[in-house]
């Protein structure tokens, strides 16, 4: 009789929920699950682990037996993994890929503010899997950019490598893939023991009227991910050129370079909008360049020079 109380007791109880957070360019994201495998973070992930408290975007993780198409209107496709459609009060995204099948391996379903948001996982896709991430790339990505780009939110992620010097501060290079952002980092690692903040991909977001860089989990090839910041001195457009050579950018050219090496939400007119009114605000504060260089220590000098 007592076993029989005990089980019935055991149902109304409310299920355990597990919890982790993690800070990406001082974007906040809270899990939620009832089972602590179903919050699991990578490697690189897990460097940007913080402490649980209420955040920027809340995501619940569950799973779901089977993920049919959706049946609201296709925003976007990105040629990829991720497919955008419309929900009453918000989006989803859909990741396919023909490895886990045809159905979606998982869900995620999001309010217009991108604060709140439901991940479904898709059993019957995932069975296989020995682990599962939730927040495995592009997922995250597509949170925090859309996160940043909402209005008042003052940030964007942009195509490029930060770093610190003890003697000239933080400069951020811009590039596009093969523009010599992961050889600029070794450079300046090798002959300067810079602080990396990221080879390929940083976030640029105003707090106190300042702008800062932020390291992301998203490396390149040179593999330097880091969850810290710093203040920006100077920008630097990076092409490769037959000598070193630094010229100041308009300012209109410069919104123009930095917008084309940079990720924001391109399938929504007002986030698009709030990027480039940001990207103005950014040339307004710091100092931007087109950088022709030479992949070998004399692109280090010509900084260094410059900046003396």
């Amino acid at each position: 009789m007592l076993a029989e109380t005990s089980t019935s007791a055991a149902r109304d109880l409310p299920l355990e929920i597990h919890r982790c957070c993690v800070r990406i360019g001082d974007v906040s994201l809270g899990l939620s699950a009832s089972s602590a495998e179903d919050i699991l973070l990578d490697r690189e992930m897990d460097a940007f682990r913080t402490g649980s408290t209420d955040c920027d975007i809340e995501v619940s993780v569950e799973w779901a037996e089977q993920l049919e198409k959706p049946a609201g209107r296709r925003l976007f496709d990105s040629g990829s993994i991720w497919t955008l459609y419309e929900q009453p009060g918000g989006s989803v995204f859909d990741f396919v890929t023909p490895a886990l099948g045809s159905q979606p391996y998982k869900r995620l379903s999001v309010d217009r503010e991108f604060s709140s948001a439901r991940l479904l996982l898709n059993r019957e896709s995932l069975s296989r899997a020995k682990r599962v991430y939730p927040l495995e790339y592009p997922l995250d990505e597509l949170l925090v950019t859309n996160w940043l780009a909402a209005a008042a939110r003052r940030g964007v992620e942009v195509h490029g490598c930060g770093l610190v010097d003890s003697e000239t501060g933080g400069h951020l290079f811009l590039g596009h893939s093969g523009a010599g952002k992961s050889t600029t980092t070794r450079l300046w690692k090798s002959l300067r023991q810079a602080h990396i903040l990221s080879d390929d991909r940083i976030i640029l977001h105003e707090k106190a009227n300042t702008i800062r860089m932020y390291g992301t989990p998203w490396h390149g090839e040179a593999g330097f991910a880091s969850p810290e910041n710093a203040n920006i001195n100077r920008i630097f457009v990076l092409e490769h050129g037959d000598k070193n050579e630094i010229l100041p950018l308009p300012q209109a050219q410069a919104v123009a370079a930095m917008f084309a090496r940079s990720f924001p939400p391109f399938y929504s007119h007002g986030p698009l909008d709030s990027t480039l009114s940001f990207l103005h605000h950014i040339t307004d504060r710091v100092p931007c360049y087109l950088y022709r260089f030479v992949p070998d220590r004399s692109a280090v000098e010509e900084i260094l020079d410059f900046h003396a």
